[in-house]
């Protein structure tokens, strides 16, 4: 079982907040349109409960990678649809199953049926879901590149032992961009920070590729293949 990292953890506490946070603004939307709108209320409580589900979905999408579109149609026909259809009859009195859905088979109105509550969640989760799933997996190079390099940068910081890039074309396998160290959206699998960017030579400039070459870290298993920099 994969262990999750320091940023997945944080992401998953964030979450859990905000999951928390959005039930107690549920309470103040049903209440404040129950006082001030009855009328409108059970189409606040259809809107409330789809955002619900909307908001657990993104909390729950927690990974690396790049977020896999595609369009299941298992996932609209065996979630959406039906979520949909309990929506619909919820409201329309001539639709199939309608006392079914809004009084649970009984002859009293609920004032807040569990079918209908369901069924908005379910919506409002198998919209995105439908079309979105999981992340990109990266290749077990790729992931032994980029787990070295957290390494050797974590070692730098701590110990300050020196971690040796040479500079590469944009083409090279493992080929990261040098940015400013003040770059605000430095993404952390395709580029490095200059100030981490050491060569023999000195510091890399900014907009040139470096990959990493050598270490002086001793807990750092790094493959002769590694070491290889192309002229």
């Amino acid at each position: 079982m994969k262990k999750p990292t320091k940023r997945e953890t944080l992401n998953l506490i964030l979450s859990a907040f905000l999951i928390l946070g959005y039930i107690v603004c549920t309470y103040f939307f049903l209440t404040f349109a129950a006082s001030t709108a009855p009328q409108l209320e059970p189409y606040v409580q259809v809107l409330v409960f789809v955002i619900f589900g909307l908001v657990v979905f993104y909390a729950t999408r927690i990974g690396d990678g790049k977020q896999v579109k595609r369009f299941s149609i298992a996932t609209l026909v065996i979630l959406d649809i039906p979520a949909l259809y309990a929506i619909l009859a919820y409201f329309m009195p001539n639709m199939p199953l309608h006392n079914f859905v809004a009084n649970l088979g009984g002859a009293s109105a609920l004032a807040y049926s569990p079918l209908l509550i369901l069924a908005c969640i379910a919506l409002g989760y198998g919209i995105p879901y439908t079309f979105l799933s999981g992340y990109e997996e990266k290749s077990e190079d790729e992931a032994e590149a980029l787990a070295v390099l957290d390494k050797a940068l974590e070692a730098f910081e701590e110990e300050g032992e020196p971690v040796i890039f040479a500079v590469c074309d944009k083409d090279d396998e493992g080929a990261l961009l040098v940015v400013d160290d003040l770059d605000p959206e430095l993404s952390e699998e395709k580029e490095i920070r200059q100030m981490y960017a050491i060569t023999l030579d000195g510091v890399a400039p900014v907009g040139s590729f470096v990959k990493l070459v050598e270490t002086d870290c001793a807990e750092l298993d790094i493959e002769d293949s590694s070491a290889e920099v192309e002229e």
